[in-house]
């Protein structure tokens, strides 16, 4: 993963401003190691004492997409989620709770892409695997999970 240090070094090197309010969302997605919605985004810095309305969010998370900073990801509740790019990785789903966690995967999927590829002649540009379940605390809140 990217450290702040190193996304402002980015930013920089390509003449963008750094805004307090962008400043602050790079931190939060450097601190929560999770993809974050922009509703996500707008409570958290609320309740650090500073309101973003929600167009601010937007135009923010659109600038840092287009710097290739962050990407998009939408799950099944269709929701829009963001994270840092960090290399390849895959993401665990509660379908209650709607937590999402990323997991990396060993090199044997790596291989299964190659192999399907090939196989089908067809050329894979990306991937996106999730696995959708019942996280912990769910499980405790949902006892059929046991």
């Amino acid at each position: 993963m990217k450290d702040i240090t190193e996304i402002l070094t980015i930013l920089q090197s390509r003449g963008c401003r750094l805004t307090p309010v962008r400043y602050a969302i790079l931190k939060l997605f450097i601190s929560k190691h999770e993809p974050l919605s922009s509703r996500n985004i707008q409570e958290t810095l609320a309740s650090q004492k500073m309101p973003v309305n929600k167009t601010t969010v937007y135009r923010e998370l659109d600038f840092l997409k287009n710097q290739k900073i962050i990407e998009e990801f939408q799950f099944n509740d269709r929701i829009k989620r963001y994270e840092i790019i960090s290399g390849h990785h895959h993401h665990l789903v509660c379908i209650y709770c709607n937590k999402v966690e990323c997991v990396v995967l060993d090199q044997d999927l790596e291989k299964q892409e190659k192999k399907i590829a090939k196989d089908k002649n067809f050329k894979i540009i990306n991937h996106s695997l999730e696995f959708y379940g019942v996280c912990r605390k769910c499980q405790i809140t949902h006892k059929r999970y046991d």
